[in-house]
């Protein structure tokens, strides 16, 4: 080796010495930086709901894997990702949010894209508003497609449909999303004003909500009456509550406009009327009253028409033009052909006051008084009751036996002169303190009398008795019809029938109010059936009772179908109904009984397969007692009847309809 080579090797040998000392220590262990590595078990770009686990890897100084480090967690932005000590990261807001891991003061990073997750609701975010009935919203409803997070659900392109919560929804109600999101572009709202929300719905979606909007009512489109059947008085203007019109839009909502002019027209009745204040005008609310509104004409019913302006379909309601203020009285029951001096008038006349159509005015209050020239009256003054009637019931001559005749006038109105009555001395006969009138002394409880034919006679049994109850001559007793055109009565009691019907006759003392009845059905034949309740007298003075109802054929022909109704008057609650029907069965196993809408009807209906003869029992109604002092008739109505051969013959059917008085 040469000199020059043996200086290079000292030169190496030195430079490695000192490198070799400079290190200090195993050449297989370098001194390097602490370094965290953050690794994903799956994608970094994950959806929101899903979730994605992290782990560390830690080296230290010496490069060095360090098993179990404590890691501190941390995420820049736990709104879009958050993670768990563990290293466990859910992702929710759509972005991008950096996990930091920190390992002894040494950080590791990774980066997380959140993307939108599965469509999970509708969410408005631009609410309706400017409603107008059947016009479309000034600001339309926009919704987004979103997700559990509320993220907005780009992709999606589901349907959307409003409707509302109340009233209907015009427009385009289904519209599709595009890039998430739905714009609705024509939506109107009509029906009854006031708020509502409008709902949007997508299949499984929740179900979005608008804020609440207010729809006030549309133009005038229609006029509507308000209150009851208008009812007005010949010649009387209508007042403040008789005719009141509203207007209201296409959708029936109140419209408050005011000034809209409305005009009145009657037609229909018996004869033409004269109207007059025909015009009102709406008010802010929309309101016409037709206060002054005056209709004078024949009482009877009629039809009011009301047109609006700028309104197309007027309205029309038929109404009851009664009588008018009195101008003058007539006699509704006159005077008997004679009265006993100091004696009763029975039945006491009776007078209405009548307008100046010769309308019956329903004039309550009117004193109306009765004298007679050359006589003297006791209890000649009545007042008349809301029928515009006065009934002189304690009328008597006092004084001035003879031909009488009796002027009734009243203050302001004309008067009027009775018939000729004469006026005889006074009855010596002994007046009874009690009468009792029956079909037969057979059975004095039998109130109620059939006739055979239209013009059968029966004589009544007659009871009357004195203070002590013992009995007594009948000489001081007189009867009458109540309604002498279905049935007269004979001074001796003997009845007489007229025409179909029913009417009472009155047995009365003649000198005092003492008095009995008896109700007297006519038929209309001797022949045709008979449609009836078996109730023995009109007076019922037990607290229960009951009625059946049946066919009587009377002249041996056979039926074979009914159809009728049965109406009784008012239930418990009623202030004035007499009694309350409790049950009711039918008797046969082919009628049918039926109560109509749970009111005081029956729908009876009877078919048998065979033809039956002789009376035909359907139903029995049983009641109770209500109010005493009271009383009603019950009403049947015959349908339809069906003889063996299935001939109708309703026609030649008579009802007997019973009345029920309760003392």
């Amino acid at each position: 080796m040469s000199v020059l080579s043996r200086a290079c090797a000292r030169v190496v040998a030195a430079t490695v010495m000192v490198v070799l000392t400079a290190c200090g220590g195993d050449p297989s262990s370098p001194n390097v930086p602490a370094s965290v590595t953050v690794t994903a078990s799956g994608s970094t770009t994950v959806t929101s709901g899903s979730a994605v686990q992290l782990t560390v890897t830690y080296r230290d100084t010496k490069g060095q894997v360090v098993n179990a480090p404590v890691v501190t967690w941390s995420s820049s932005d736990a709104a879009v990702a958050s993670v768990a000590n563990t290293g466990f990261v859910v992702a929710a807001k759509a972005g991008t949010a950096t996990i930091t891991a920190t390992v002894s003061g040494t950080n590791g990073t990774i980066p997380i894209t959140v993307s939108a997750g599965t469509a999970a609701k509708l969410v408005v975010t631009t609410q309706p508003a400017g409603a107008r009935q059947r016009v479309p919203l000034t600001t339309q409803p926009v919704v987004e497609i979103r997700d559990a997070a509320d993220n907005l659900v780009a992709t999606s392109t589901v349907g959307v449909v409003v409707s509302a919560s109340v009233g209907t929804v015009q427009g385009t109600t289904v519209v599709n999303a595009q890039n998430g999101v739905v714009r609705f572009t024509d939506i109107a709202l009509l029906g009854v004003s006031g708020p509502r929300t409008l709902l949007f719905n997508s299949g499984l979606l929740t179900a979005g909500t608008s804020a609440p909007v207010d729809l006030p009512p549309g133009p005038p489109a229609n006029i509507t009456f308000v209150g009851t059947t208008p009812r007005l008085r010949s010649g009387l203007p209508a007042g403040s509550t008789a005719v009141v019109v509203q207007l209201r839009d296409q959708d029936n909502n109140t419209t408050a406009f005011a000034g809209r002019r409305i005009v009145a027209a009657v037609s229909g009745g018996p004869s033409a009327a004269t109207v007059t204040n025909t015009t009102a005008i709406s008010d802010a609310q929309g309101r016409a009253v037709f206060s002054a509104l005056t209709v004078s004409g024949t009482a009877g019913t009629r039809t009011l028409t009301l047109t609006a302006d700028s309104i197309a379909t007027p309205v029309t309601t038929n109404f009851t033009l009664a009588g008018g203020a009195p101008v003058r009285i007539v006699i509704d029951r006159d005077l008997p052909s004679s009265v006993a001096l100091g004696s009763l008038l029975f039945p006491g006349p009776l007078v209405r006051l009548v307008d100046d159509f010769g309308n019956l005015s329903e004039e309550r209050g009117v004193t109306v008084r009765a004298t007679s020239d050359g006589a003297v009256l006791q209890n000649a003054a009545a007042n008349t009751d809301s029928l515009g009637r006065a009934l002189f019931g304690g009328l008597q001559f006092t004084s001035g036996l003879g031909s009488r005749t009796v002027r009734f006038g009243a203050d302001g109105l004309t008067g009027i002169v009775s018939r000729t009555l004469t006026v005889t001395p006074p009855d010596t006969s002994p007046q009874p303190a009690s009468i009792l009138t029956a079909k037969s002394a057979a059975d004095t409880t039998e109130r109620n009398i059939e006739l055979a034919t239209t013009t059968s006679a029966l004589t009544p049994y007659l009871l009357a008795r004195d203070a002590q109850g013992q009995s007594m001559t009948t000489a001081g007793v007189q009867w009458f019809a109540r309604d002498a055109s279905v049935a007269g009565v004979a001074t001796t009691g003997r009845i007489t029938g007229a025409a179909p019907g029913r009417t009472f006759v009155v047995a009365q003392a003649t000198r005092s109010g003492v008095a009995d009845s008896v109700l007297v059905f006519v038929p209309k034949s001797g022949t045709g059936p008979i449609v009836r309740a078996t109730l023995p007298s009109y007076r019922v003075r037990t607290d229960t009772f009951s009625l059946t109802f049946e066919i009587v054929p009377r002249d041996g022909r056979a039926l074979t179908a009914a159809d009728l109704e049965i109406t009784w008057p008012g239930n418990r609650a009623g202030v004035f109904s007499p009694f309350n029907a409790t049950s009711f069965a039918a008797l046969r196993n082919d009628v049918v009984v039926q109560q109509v809408d749970a009111q005081q009807s029956l729908r009876v209906t009877w078919a048998s397969a065979t033809p039956v003869s002789g009376p035909v029992q359907l139903v029995r109604i049983r009641a109770q007692v209500n109010q005493r002092g009271q009383g009603n008739q019950v009403v049947i109505t015959l349908n339809q009847l069906l003889q063996g051969d299935l001939t109708d013959i309703t026609s030649i059917t008579s009802i007997f309809n019973p009345v029920v008085i309760i003392p």
